[in-house]
């Protein structure tokens, strides 16, 4: 059942990747790809700090989720070889600006999606205790 999870959500998060990146065409900077990695990092985090919180939800399909939503959705391998491909093509400054943003966005990211976590979870202990 593990796999069928993956392989479902995994199909979902390919296809909105696939909907994001060829919405967000820009030209010479990769605003999908980042968007995506971005958008993923944050989800990344409130899937195992705050989904995992919930008695519901199977480990199975948090698995899913994680691994095959979050990881088909975004997408390292196109970072990988977008920064080359901008390199080569005399767009040093922006390829800088992607990697930086990337990398920096990306810990913001995942720490927002923690914060946002810790704020339902309090919310949810609140709910249950009477609060």
């Amino acid at each position: 059942m593990n796999y069928i999870y993956i392989a479902v959500f995994g199909a979902l998060g390919a296809a909105a990747r696939f909907w994001i990146g060829s919405s967000l065409v820009t030209g010479t900077f990769p605003a999908g790809t980042l968007l995506v990695n971005l958008i993923g990092c944050f989800l990344l985090a409130v899937t195992v700090r705050y989904l995992t919180t919930l008695p519901w939800l199977s480990k199975k399909l948090i698995n899913g989720i994680g691994v095959g939503f979050i990881g088909s959705f975004t997408t390292f391998s196109s970072f990988s070889a977008e920064v080359p491909g901008m390199l080569s093509h005399g767009n040093g400054f922006p390829a800088l600006c992607y990697v930086l943003t990337s990398i920096l966005g990306g810990f913001v990211s995942a720490g927002l999606g923690f914060l946002f976590s810790e704020r339902l979870i309090r919310r949810k202990e609140r709910s249950e205790n009477g609060g």
